[in-house]
């Protein structure tokens, strides 16, 4: 066994890049042609071909390039892997909570690699993505690259290399490994470090076959983390390739046995169900307190910043099916709750108000005007009650989602100021979802999912036997929500004028704010502002429009919707998911929890807050499906098979 050698940098590392990922390079020959918007059958280009639902495989040795690179993380590292299997350009991996002074996502570097050369045109060559196992598969003429982030150690990627003699392997790098990376806390100076450490050797008995394994370590002082890196590598190179192999694949599989989505009728559906959920459960470390940026840890372009989309899109698509991995979204709000409560006593008001993008810190770390976008601390809200009406934690609800709870209430009855003429509670000034629009009076989705915020903050109360401030019922009664009479509808804000929206806006008081009216009235306001989003802007619109039409029972409608949410936007073989029609960009969960929402809460009818009702509610299933059934759904310390047919649905004890 050899220990810090430049090969297995060059190895390893080198494709384990964001080779033209946001936060990587781009070149212009892995530039990629935008998909146009296509049609109700259109396909998306490359994906979801009829196999295995849970392989994703290609034998286009161009596919995994440039964008297009696989993602792969355990939580805790994240890399994205090239087409010969660990890739040929310098590259980084990136590391959850690793923010510099700057507040930003720091890369960790890796090294250039010249070790397989790039398969020949004529010569055999299959990428496989396993996503059951989370394991990636390049085979070539004679050799085969195998590679996974460890979901059984946290610390490190694995590399498999077997039918190459050792000494047939070129190298030519420069070794940047050994070197620490200082984490930045609040007041700007390290408070941790992290440090990058590698080992390799052959297999026994083999002289075709090694292992190399990168570990990337953190600790509270540099040479701590220096120590911690080659303890890693060392320990898990001795344990041995199949070892490692086995026990990464078992974390699988227990994480699979749980629960699950099955869709009868359509494997294209159940395929991307299968890799959306994988992208998410692979993104989370459970057990930490860290958030979900929307592309993940696959790159940085949004600097690794935790924004609304953690709390409203990612956090519920987890939490039906994996609570233990959506609280630790809600564990770093918690972390951050006296950040939050700074924030709000800044601007002169009561409790508790999270930033619009924050980071390591928990400061805001948005642009100025961005940070008046105020409906992200009525999102965290949200998410605790809803954790709550999922698990029946009450000892959690004590400790942490009273005090968060409690805190967006408090700011949003001070923030709320009552307008004398109209008796209502108005809140001015802010940005809504549709931030093209700039700052607006009462947008109607900020105001709604501010009296869901005070209502259950009222209804937590009780539960932990703390005072009811009488506050919160009046704002909650009297805030202003924007409805146009003539219309039967629910508007954006004050003065809409009923334009073009930048993403949706009005129609979320229907869902996730669940504004209470008559259905009538939902979907009047849903026809006034579906059809008013950009069709340039971000991917979550369109599988929040299918989850809102599927609760209003429209099934043609509900699966129109639906595939417009994924098809322009998934690129490649491998299900890759942009944000927008016209970016390609590596990973976007943001949208990845929309799509699994609009299953799970829209076709799935699952509901926390009217649990009782599930079973009578409007069935909505898109014609070629002929069942949907989700497993492990938690509720209240049970478990729960939920199965939709065009006949009902049934909620079933497991």
């Amino acid at each position: 066994m050899k220990h810090r050698t430049l090969f297995v940098l060059t190895l390893l590392l080198g494709g384990i890049a964001l080779s033209g990922c946001p936060g990587g390079n781009n070149d212009a020959e892995t530039t990629v042609t935008p998909t146009l918007r296509p049609t109700r059958d259109a396909k998306a280009t490359g994906a979801f071909v009829d196999t295995d639902p849970w392989l994703l495989t290609t034998t286009d040795a161009n596919a995994a390039r440039g964008n297009q690179g696989i993602y792969l993380s355990n939580g805790t590292i994240g890399a994205t892997f090239g087409n010969r299997g660990f890739g040929d350009k310098e590259g980084v991996v990136y590391r959850t909570g690793l923010y510099d002074e700057k507040e930003a996502l720091r890369p960790i570097p890796a090294g250039h690699i010249a070790a397989i050369a790039a398969p020949k045109p004529d010569e055999p060559y299959r990428q496989t993505l396993d996503i059951r196992r989370g394991v990636l598969s390049t085979e070539y003429d004679r050799s085969t690259v195998t590679a996974f982030v460890s979901a059984a150690r946290p610390d490190i990627v694995v590399i498999h290399v077997k039918g190459i003699p050792k000494n047939e392997i070129m190298s030519g790098a420069t070794d940047r490994l050994g070197k620490s990376e200082a984490i930045f806390g609040a007041k700007g100076v390290p408070t941790r470090y992290v440090c990058a450490d590698y080992a390799y050797g052959a297999d026994p008995d083999a002289t075709d076959s090694f292992t190399a394994v990168y570990a990337l370590s953190e600790a509270v002082t540099e040479q701590g983390a220096k120590k911690a890196a080659a303890t890693a590598a060392q320990t898990a190179l001795a344990s041995g390739f199949e070892a490692l192999l086995t026990e990464h694949t078992l974390a699988w599989e227990s994480r699979w046995a749980e629960s699950g989505i099955t869709i009868d009728g359509d494997p294209e559906a159940q395929q991307l169900v299968n890799k959306l959920m994988f992208d998410l459960l692979q993104s989370v470390r459970v057990g930490g307190d860290d958030s979900v940026a929307p592309e993940a840890l696959s790159g940085n372009f949004y600097k690794g910043h935790i924004f609304w989309d953690a709390d409203i899109w990612m956090f519920p698509a987890l939490l039906a099916q994996y609570p233990d991995a959506a609280k630790n979204l809600l564990d770093y709000r918690y972390k951050h709750l006296p950040e939050a409560r700074a924030i709000a006593e800044a601007q002169g008001f009561a409790g508790a108000d999270y930033p619009w993008e924050s980071a390591s810190s928990g400061r805001e770390t948005a642009p100025s005007g961005f940070s008046t976008e105020r409906h992200v601390t009525a999102g965290v809200g949200f998410a605790a009650w809803q954790y709550f009406l999922a698990t029946g934690d009450t000892a959690w609800l004590k400790e942490r989602g009273y005090p968060v709870l409690s805190g967006v209430a408090d700011h949003f009855s001070s923030r709320a100021k009552k307008n004398v003429a109209s008796g209502k509670y108005e809140i001015k000034g802010v940005f809504g979802p549709d931030e093209n629009k700039g700052k607006v009076d009462n947008n109607t989705y900020t105001n709604a999912l501010a009296k869901y915020c005070l209502e259950a903050a009222g209804k937590a109360s009780k539960i932990v036997g703390k005072p009811v401030d009488p506050k919160w019922a009046e704002v909650a009664k009297n805030i202003a929500l924007p409805f146009d009479k003539e219309k039967g509808a629910y508007l954006t804000r004050d003065a809409d004028e009923l334009k073009s929206t930048k993403q949706a806006d009005g129609e979320l008081v229907i869902y996730p704010a669940r504004l209470p009216m008559p259905k009538a009235t939902a979907e009047k306001t849903f026809d006034l502002h579906a059809p008013r989003p950009i069709k340039t802007g971000p991917a979550m619109t369109a599988s929040m429009h299918a989850l809102i039409a599927a609760r209003l029972g429209r099934d043609e409608e509900a699966e129109r919707y639906f595939r417009e949410s994924y098809r322009p936007f998934v690129r490649g073989p491998f299900a890759l998911f942009s944000e927008k029609r016209t970016l390609d960009r590596c990973v976007f969960t943001t949208g990845a929890g929309g799509i699994l929402q609009s299953v799970i809460y829209g076709f799935g009818g699952v509901d926390f807050d009217d649990w009782d009702a599930m079973a009578k509610a409007p069935v909505a299933l898109p014609p070629t499906w002929k069942s949907l059934t989700i497993r492990g759904v938690q509720h209240q310390g049970k478990r729960y098979t939920v199965t939709v047919t065009k006949d009902g649905r049934t909620v079933t004890a497991e």
